[in-house]
């Protein structure tokens, strides 16, 4: 009698074992970011000058990270250091597997009188697993000093 509690047990043992990595896998699957919230934290990034995440975020071919880096450090903490602006996520579009790109709805120069928005879209590419914005397809309108 006892060995068929110990088998039962193993039974149970197991089956939660497997409901436990079903679950697991399932979270890492579903928590991957998607282009529109790597696109929201771009431009959060953006806003507040953080030279870390925009590096981090940007796609640039050819080009390495200190490159960039120093591309990014220059635009927002000397040619663009007073520059404001305000954006809103529109929506976004995936077209495959590794590219998509965000709309956003952005007002230039928010704290000037006759602001008005334009709409923007970012052209996202998946690198190693994460969605970046490929700043060599944005217009000088959308940030004047962007790197190149």
């Amino acid at each position: 009698m006892s060995s068929m509690k110990e088998s039962g047990r193993v039974s149970l043992l197991a089956i939660g074992s497997l409901f436990c990595i079903v679950v697991i896998v399932g979270l890492l699957f579903f928590s991957r970011e998607s282009p529109s919230a790597a696109g929201t934290r771009f431009m959060v990034a953006l806003q507040n000058h953080d030279v870390d995440t925009l590096t981090k975020l940007t796609k640039m071919e050819k080009a390495s990270d200190g490159d960039i880096r120093k591309q990014w450090d220059f635009a927002v903490n000397n040619a663009e250091k007073y520059y404001q602006f305000g954006f809103k996520i529109i929506g976004s579009a995936q077209a495959s597997d590794t590219t998509a790109s965000v709309r956003v709805s952005m007002v230039h120069d928010i704290d000037k009188p006759g602001a008005y928005d334009q709409q923007y879209e970012l052209p996202m590419i998946k690198d190693n697993d994460e969605w970046k914005v490929d700043v060599r397809g944005l217009s000088r309108e959308f940030y004047n000093c962007l790197p190149r």
